[in-house]
């Protein structure tokens, strides 16, 4: 679904940096008896006119594998070899938790601190600390769907600079700090400006001279900018009817995103889990505090990185995708195992390839508990009634599931139903290519509370029932929300017009975007950033304005201007 694609992390004490000409260890391939298997899972991406992928495997200490297949530019038909530099997307967030953490240790700010103290224009957002942006417990409202509500395409530039004084400019939050877990890029474009702030350099210098080079990461670095050159670099590719297209990258923020890196050099970093050489092994050790809610929940994130239970073991990982590029860093401490994947290829499946080559290496090894797989058991008519009923994943973004009595169907609202296959009586296929699931959860009352959209191991979203009034749209007055509104936070215009009986947003950039009741005073829209218009009127009826809600982006508040 596209609207995924939003679906989805500091300085040793007194010591010099470490000097990598010194550090005994170097990436070198050992002998590696799986290494026939590992090609075989990597011969899709091993075509000489497709992009492709590199791979490296730690275990024990030491690179056992390295792999780097397909080609880099397919203009130019240059291959993918074991130096060539990715754009590593979220696998970013784990090094600017590490760098926070280096400033902690530095005494230079606690990650408990609010943010405000650090960026003071950030008060007007409430008491927001670095731990919660550093969980994604923060309440912010999504970076990239503000950005689109006000206008920017996904082929403009977004700095840096702009994207600090795009949240910066928000008056409202998703929800109560600490209360709630969502994913976004937002928290982390702040907590590189508090690096930024508080270490007196660029994010990149700091990063490069305190993390990167004391480990030997010598092709890693963050761009800042895109004009800068990164020796080595490959195009990302999107796959579309036509074969692949080259896939633009177009945002130059860092924190959540930006890292530029190979697969050997997130070996480098995964070792120093093992070893601390760079911030110590307490500090290494802080970096698997996991978030914790107000009401006692704590979720599986950690500080930029994910928890997990595979196979027996207990798993770190994290992955990452921006325009064409797919990325993914896997962490078994107990086996002294990781694997680094990227990839320059949209329909690349990164954590699938990772947790493939996972299995391949630690099968046989002890520790290793194979899941049991789940009992395909057929769903009863009755467990299909429980499931049937109208939810919402992202606001405005409905979704309606029904019974044929032996199947589950589902559809976006008002659309055709399409039947899913059962893995399980709880458990169908959404998109077996992509690994997509949707799970039932056990009915309350004769009812689910809601459904959970798995996206394969990266994670789950939860779409929530929603319990609908009765409303007829054909009888509904448009007149009244037509007219100018304006919102402050995002300094930015829509028109709201009726064509032909249908009322439309129009925006200079935007377009004209189709807005469709589905309740009273609510209206939605199949944009992402614009998927829930709630309008609100004063004491005497007038429409004065409305609250609109995207994907991790809820009630931007739009004023009516006087004509």
């Amino acid at each position: 679904m596209k609207y995924l694609y939003r679906v989805v992390a500091f300085a040793i004490l007194a010591l010099p940096a470490i000097c990598f000409a010194g550090d005994p260890w170097t990436p070198t391939q050992t002998a590696d008896p799986h290494a026939a298997a590992v090609a075989e899972l990597l011969v899709p991406w091993s075509k000489p006119d497709g992009p492709g992928v590199q791979v490296a495997v730690l275990l024990d200490g030491k690179v056992i594998h390295h792999a780097a297949v397909g080609m880099a530019d397919l203009e130019q038909q240059v291959p993918i070899t074991l130096s060539s530099v990715f754009h590593a997307a979220s696998v970013s967030k784990q090094f600017t938790a590490f760098a926070l953490l280096l400033l902690e240790q530095e005494g230079k700010l606690s990650i408990d601190d609010p943010l405000a103290k650090y960026i003071p224009e950030a008060a007007p957002l409430g008491t927001i600390t670095l731990r919660q942006l550093l969980t994604h417990t923060s309440g912010l409202r999504d970076l990239g769907t503000i950005a689109a509500m006000a206008g920017w395409q996904k082929e403009d530039l977004l700095t840096q600079k702009q994207a600090v004084t795009l949240l910066l400019a928000e008056r409202g939050l998703n929800s109560i700090p600490g209360s709630r877990f969502e994913y976004i890029n937002s928290d982390y474009v702040l907590l590189a400006e508090v690096v930024r702030r508080q270490s007196g350099k660029s994010f990149d210098v700091f990063c490069r001279e305190r993390i990167f080079e004391p480990l030997g990461m010598l092709h890693t670095r963050f761009q800042e900018e895109l004009r800068t050159r990164v020796p080595g670099r490959v195009p990302s590719w999107l796959q579309s009817r036509r074969g692949y297209e080259r896939a633009v990258l177009s945002n130059a923020y860092v924190g959540p995103t930006g890292l530029q890196t190979t697969a050997d050099d997130l070996t480098r970093w995964a070792r120093n889990f093992e070893t601390g050489s760079v911030g110590g092994m307490a500090l290494v050790h802080r970096m698997e505090e996991r978030g914790v809610l107000s009401d006692g929940t704590t979720d599986d994130y950690a500080l930029g990185q994910d928890h997990r239970h595979w196979n027996g073991m207990d798993i770190w990982m994290h992955g990452g995708r921006d325009a064409g590029y797919r990325s993914f860093l896997l962490r078994v401490p107990q086996q002294r195992f990781a694997v680094a994947v990227l990839g320059n290829a949209s329909d690349l499946n990164s954590t699938v390839l990772a947790f493939n080559i996972a299995d391949i290496y630690l099968r046989d090894r002890p520790g290793y508990r194979a899941d049991p797989l789940a009992v395909k058991t057929a769903p009863t008519a009755e467990q299909l009634n429980t499931y049937s009923g109208t939810y919402e994943l992202f606001p405005g973004t409905l979704f309606t599931l029904s019974s044929d009595g032996s199947r589950l169907r589902l559809a976006p609202f008002g659309g055709k139903p399409q039947p899913l296959p059962s893995l399980a009586s709880d458990r169908f296929m959404l998109d077996p290519k992509a690994d997509l699931t949707l799970e039932m959860p056990a009915p309350v009352k004769g009812r689910s509370p809601y459904f959970t959209y798995r996206i394969s191991r990266d994670g789950a979203l939860v779409a929530k029932r929603l319990a609908l009034v009765p409303f007829d749209s054909s009888a509904l007055d448009l007149t009244p929300y037509s007219g100018r509104y304006w919102s402050e936070e995002l300094d930015t215009v829509y028109d709201l017009v009726i064509i032909h009986g249908q009322l439309f947003a129009r925006h200079p950039r935007n377009g004209v975007i189709p807005l469709t009741a589905y309740q009273p005073e609510t209206f939605s829209s199949p944009e992402y950033y614009f998927g829930r218009v709630v309008f609100q009127r004063d004491s005497s009826g007038r429409v004065t304005g409305f609250l609109l809600s995207g994907v991790l982006a809820r009630d931007v508040h739009f004023v009516r201007l006087e004509n």
